[in-house]
């Protein structure tokens, strides 16, 4: 049997509350009885995501007649949708098996300190392994074990520190952005106003202390002055409490602490002095100090903004629609995440490519400027691979998707610019503690100060208090190395540049050596074949088509050459040898291709290689069939950027897996002298290593999957555009375009990024060792002090968008 009521009824549902039930949930400070453990869990959950207010604004309802979904508020719901596998498939990628990635957008953070307050908070949390959030971006990456842990549990436990939190998109980003602008003008320009209208009333009592003014008239503009301020101090002033009080609940110091506390002082103060006739009241520097303020950080959003676009341009190329094919091949209008490898779609001319796809008819122009930067259309014929998101320009294509939605070019790039955007380069790090530190600092040092004049002249000590919490703020010092970072991350996307991780900038501006791939970096990695030399086969077309069914299974630029030729001859058991060839069985007896030391190893006597060129070996156990020439061509602008490397002290080096003698007549032409040909990839990366041990910072550029170690061990490496997805994702930074020539303009961006933070430190710095003890002193007053403090912030600002009009203007000259 049921127990017997208790008279008390449930806080959240309004039922009685059994006898014999003992539950609670403490809500706004106040011990409040449940009826039963759902509703404690429900109101618990509520609690614990900072929305007590919930239970202030619900609507009346008789107990016992609501319904079931009645009692779990809207919001909760949401959360708990997201844990939908099918919901999470857009926004969630698996790095592997055991973990999870996604990409959060936070609202609500301004400051290093609330940064720090999401990740600490997360961090400790049971099955989440990493969280790092982005000052500039306001986005998060969290990576996360499913079987501890679930998606909405990570949005409700950033919301327990008061922040709102939402999976990444692009639409929903812009709209975000739109409202910040919207809100921030509002705020701003309210205080504007406000502080343009208490500054009218307070010329005339400062000119009345002068010349003499009627004491009726005093009160009058002091009341006025007050009732205008009102609306700053309780609207405009808003974002600085809330950020304040969460770094105080959460025992953390950030800038709005001490912001806060001059605002509310100077505020409640000059009411005061209103009430009971005090000397002095303030209204006009509340006015100007928050209009300052928010004129700073107003300008700080717009540069996080702008910085942005690079990240929203790539997800704005995914298309929403695509014309999936069906079998007899008749159009049909279906979301372009539904696609899958193997689909056929058409693309229409002046239509947006849906997916990453292999062109199956038709021959077209296409724009993949949202890609490289470069607007000029590139020709496409059927057989050549098109990227999802690049713009169709003249006739009609029918395409083959190569890969799923989640694995395309621009996922993958997304993931890798939101995983830059996430991590934070050690610059930033020490100027975060620093400032954290410093504001600490700060309220010792005013309390010191205040205790010195109190004693002196205690009249004075409360304004002279205030005038050192103003202007020293650390709002410049914090600001000093993310915003140049985040000018610099938008410079280096207009040169065609994707830094992919948080060192990639800091550890360019070291380097010593640049170490080159040859195929596909140096060279374009398109080759063809030229010349095929019979050796002991039936016919030249025999030994091809063997050839080309053999290279099919590779993916080597080499083997990219046989793949226009008829594949034939029922070879079977093909297996890729990486840096090596291919080998595979033939009428009973196994058949090779590739470099001659591999394709001969099976043979008693080797064939001696013909003249000068890139040769390739088809062999069986018992006799060599056919030698096979194959070119590639050098990139135009190699030449130009090895000779200017050269001229500012950096030393260059070839590293190839080409045994042919072409990485050498590659290094002769450029000017190469170290060049390291027919390396394997453990070679190559040993090589590496010698090169760090000697001291040199190693740059290493290269685009296959057999470079992916040497770009893992580089001090900082680069992919090219048309790399393998494993190279890509080990290197730091991924060029592009199909031109060398923007790195040079990386190196000068990256020399100039570095300088311009290390003027905004000193800047950030000097003024507050000259401000404090001016400010101390008294010779400084609060609307003063309220006018440097924004003036040091607008000057670290500006100086960073100088890095944005240096990109803009290399990129004219190019």
């Amino acid at each position: 049997m049921n127990a017997p009521p208790t008279g008390l009824a449930c806080f959240h549902c309004g039922l009685p509350v059994p006898a014999d039930c003992k539950l609670q949930v403490t809500i706004a400070g106040t011990p409040r009885a449940m009826c039963c453990p759902g509703c404690q869990a429900v109101a618990q959950t509520i609690v614990d995501i900072g929305m007590d207010s919930y239970y202030e604004h619900r609507g009346p309802s008789t107990p016992g007649t609501s319904q079931a979904p009645d009692l779990v508020p809207e919001f909760l719901t949401e959360l708990q949708d997201w844990d939908d596998p099918e919901l999470q498939q857009p926004f969630v990628h698996s790095p592997d098996s055991t973990h999870r990635e996604i990409t959060l957008m936070v609202n609500g953070i301004t400051c290093a300190a609330c940064v720090w307050l999401v990740e600490q908070h997360l961090n400790g949390q049971d099955g989440i392994e990493q969280c790092q959030v982005n000052l500039s971006s306001h986005r998060a990456r969290v990576v996360w074990n499913p079987g501890s842990t679930s998606l909405s549990r990570i949005i409700r436990a950033i919301a327990q520190v008061g922040y709102k939190a939402e999976p990444y998109n692009p639409v929903q980003q812009e709209d975000v952005i739109k409202r910040e602008n919207r809100q921030a003008l509002l705020r701003m320009g309210l205080a504007g106003l406000g502080a343009m209208q208490v500054m009218m009333y307070a010329a005339g009592l400062y000119w009345g202390a002068w010349e003499g003014i009627d004491p009726d008239h005093v009160v009058f503009l002091r009341w006025v002055s007050g009732v205008v301020c009102t609306p700053v101090f309780f609207y405009s002033c808003v974002p600085f409490y809330q950020n304040a009080w969460r770094a105080l609940k959460h025992r953390h110091l950030n800038m709005d602490v001490p912001v806060s506390l001059a605002l509310v002082i100077a505020y409640v103060a000059s009411w005061w002095s209103v009430f009971f006739q005090g000397p002095e009241v303030y209204f006009d520097s509340v006015s100007m100090f928050a209009f300052f303020l928010l004129l700073g950080r107003y300008l700080e959003m717009r540069v996080r903004h702008r910085s942005q676009r690079t990240s929203i341009r790539l997800s704005h190329s995914s298309i929403q629609t695509a014309r999936r094919l069906d079998a007899g091949g008749n159009p049909q209008l279906v979301p372009a995440e539904k696609l899958r490898k193997g689909d056929r779609v058409l693309v229409r001319a002046g239509e947006q490519i849906p997916g990453d796809g292999s062109i199956l008819e038709g021959s077209s122009s296409v724009n993949e400027s949202m890609l490289t930067g470069e607007h000029l259309p590139t020709p496409k014929m059927p057989g050549d691979d098109v990227t999802g998101g690049t713009l169709n320009i003249e006739q009609p294509l029918v395409l083959e998707i190569q890969r799923d939605p989640q694995e395309s070019t621009l996922s993958t790039l997304r993931r890798l610019l939101d995983r830059a955007e996430s991590e934070k380069p050690s610059t930033t790090l020490v100027a975060d503690r620093i400032s954290s530190q410093f504001v600490a600092a700060l309220l010792i040092i005013s309390v010191a100060v205040f205790a010195f004049w109190w004693f002196h002249q205690p009249e004075r000590a409360f304004w002279i208090v205030l005038a050192v919490l103003v202007v020293t703020c650390p709002c410049a010092l914090s600001l000093a190395t993310p915003t140049a970072i985040t000018a610099a991350t938008a410079a280096l996307a207009n040169q065609g540049f994707l830094s992919t991780r948080a060192h990639t900038i800091e550890g360019l501006r070291y380097i010593t050596d640049v170490v080159f791939d040859k195929t596909g970096t140096l060279t374009e990695g398109r080759f063809s074949l030229v010349e095929t030399r019979l050796l002991d086969g039936d016919s030249t077309a025999q030994v091809e088509a063997l050839a080309a069914a053999l290279e099919q299974a590779s993916e080597h630029p080499i083997a990219r050459a046989f793949h226009p030729l008829g594949a034939s001859g029922d070879v079977a058991g093909i297996r890729v040898i990486p840096n090596e060839g291919v080998h595979g069985i033939w009428n009973g007896a196994e058949i090779r291709i590739g470099k001659p030391g591999f394709a001969g190893a099976l043979l008693a006597s080797r064939p001696a290689a013909p003249d000068a060129g890139q040769w390739v070996l088809l062999a069986t156990a018992a006799k060599a069939l056919a030698w096979f020439r194959v070119e590639d061509r050098l990139r135009e602008d190699a030449a130009t950027l090895v000779q200017q490397l050269q001229q500012t002290g950096k030393r260059c080096h070839i590293l190839s897996g080409d045994g042919s003698g072409h990485a050498r007549e590659i290094g002769r032409q450029l000017g190469i002298a170290d060049v390291r040909d027919n390396a394997s990839p453990q070679d190559k990366l040993d090589y590496l290593k010698q090169l760090q041990a000697s001291g040199a910072q190693v740059l290493m550029l290269g685009d296959g999957l057999n470079d992916a170690p040497v770009l893992a061990g580089a001090n900082v490496s680069i992919a090219m555009s048309d790399g393998t997805d494993l190279a890509k994702v080990a290197a730091d930074g991924v060029l592009l375009g199909q031109s060398l020539s923007p790195l040079l303009q990386v190196l000068t961006i990256v020399s100039q990024t570095y300088r311009i933070i290390k003027q905004n430190l000193a800047w950030a710095i000097g003024y507050n060792l000259i401000a404090l003890p001016v400010a101390a002193a008294g010779l400084i007053p609060p609307w003063l002090s309220a006018l440097g403090m924004s003036a040091s912030s607008l000057i670290v600002v500006m100086n960073a968008l100088r890095i944005n009009r240096h990109g803009q203007r290399a990129t004219t000259d190019r």
